[in-house]
Formats: C-alpha cells, structure tokens, sequence
C-alpha cells in the first residue's frame, strides 16, 4: 500500500483526472452504466477543479467514494520510516485536501484543519508551506459562511458538458496529464514543487525520479508553456544523463537536449 502512495505521485495526477466523452454501451443496462461512469468522471473533474492541487490518486479516490482509502495510504506514507520530509509534508497535504474538498461526501473540514496545522507544525520550511498557509485561510472563510453544500447539491449545480470537455490542445505525447493541466492552466510552479518532490525523495527508484525530471524538461520546452525556458528544460535532460544514466528516459533526454539545439 506504501508503494501505492510512491506511485500516484509519479503517474501524478495533481491533475491526472482529464474528463472524457462517457462511454456509449450498447447491451441491455448500457445506458445505466454509461450515465455511472459519467457521474464519476463529472464528480473527479469538479473535485479537481475544486482542488487543482488534489494528485489523481486523491481525485480518484474522492469521485468513487473510497476517500478514507487514500487518507489510510497517504497515512502509511507519513508514517513510513524510509520517506523523506518532502514526501511525508505531500501525504499530509494530500489528506487535509481529500477532507476539504466540496465534492467528497466525507468530507470533514476540521480534520483538514488539523492536518494542514500539523504541517505547519512538522514542516515549518516546507515548499508546500506557501499553500497550507492559503488552504487554511480558505478554511476561516468557508467557516464563516452560513449554508454549506452538500457534495451532492453542488454536483447538481456544476456544468456537466463543461467539466467533461477534452482539451484538444495537441501536447507532446509524453507529458501527463499533469503536466499538461500545468501548462494550461498557468500552474507551471506547483507542477514543478511536486515533480521535484518526487526527485529529491531517495526512497523513490531511479526510474521514478528521472522521470520527475523527465517531466520538468517535458513542461518547460512545450511551446504551448507561456514561461517555456528552453535552457530550464535543457539543465534537467542533462541532470538525468549524469544522474540516472540507466533509466528508460536517459537515452530520450539525449534526443530532446538534440531537439532544443536544433531549435537555436
């Protein structure tokens, strides 16, 4: 289960939950089951939208009401003595905003308070520190609103086609989801806080942390990125050369590092 929480920062979902077009089912019950798995999609792209800082593992876990599965694993994560600080300061993140968010039907926004405290307290330096310090703020100003919406009337207030509308925008094919929400959405930094979270933890692989790196170099020589920086980008393709030579992603940063040369 440990292993669990490792991965979902890897395949990293701070926004891995892109809607898609429901299914169209033809057999009997088909249209039951294509309107169920429209409901999730619907309630993982508003969660996310709710939270653009939620990793997919969270979103997931909040659209098919498995929340406390994630707070247990994210809990065995903080709890694992091989952890680095980064990576326990992310589970305990990850759990104050699986309680906070609006469209969890579990969701608890004083237990997201004490957590968000206890990072505050466990992880005075954090990087993260910056968006503990704002989600409690948002919480002082949820506590002083009179009416709190269910999870289940907001989804009935949310625009469906909306949330469920692909991005057509034609991304390398290499970048994640993540990595792609972080380009278009203007959440570059935050993509970036993640990524390198992953890269600084020695517990994770060497595969996993070269491709934190991977997709660092990935987001910032996108020409869709407004604050591409073709030397950025270059700096972590050549990090994993000299770092993780053995990797999958060692060979394919030696032909990206040739791509922006050839773009001078």
């Amino acid at each position: 289960m440990i292993k669990a929480l490792i991965t979902a920062v890897a395949v990293i979902a701070l926004g891995g939950c892109a809607a898609a077009t429901p299914l169209l089912v033809a057999e009997a019950g088909g249209h039951q089951l294509a309107r169920y798995d429209e409901n999730i999609k619907v309630r993982a792209a508003a969660a996310l939208q709710d939270e653009p800082d939620m990793l997919t593992y969270s979103v997931q876990a909040i659209s098919r009401g498995k929340a406390a599965d994630a707070i247990n694993t994210y809990l065995k994560g903080y709890n694992a003595s091989d952890y680095s600080n980064n990576m326990k300061s992310l589970a305990l993140y990850q759990i104050a905003l699986v309680y906070m968010n609006r469209f969890n039907d579990d969701r608890d926004d004083q237990k997201a308070r004490e957590f968000l405290e206890l990072h505050r307290k466990e992880f005075p330096q954090s990087r993260l520190k910056p968006r503990i310090d704002q989600h409690i703020a948002i919480l002082d100003k949820r506590a002083q609103e009179p009416v709190q919406l269910t999870a289940d009337q907001l989804l009935k207030q949310v625009d469906r086609s909306k949330l469920l509308k692909k991005d057509t925008t034609p991304f390398d094919a290499e970048l994640t989801p993540m990595s792609e929400r972080a380009i278009t959405e203007g959440r570059v930094a935050d993509a970036e806080t993640v990524y390198l979270i992953l890269y600084d933890n020695k517990a994770s692989s060497a595969e996993m942390r070269a491709k934190a790196l991977y997709q660092l170099g990935l987001i910032y020589m996108s020409p869709y990125n407004e604050l591409g920086n073709n030397k950025k980008a270059m700096a972590y393709f050549r990090k994993i050369i000299n770092e993780f030579p053995g990797t999958s992603v060692s060979k394919r940063s030696e032909e990206r590092i040739s791509d922006l040369i050839n773009r001078q």
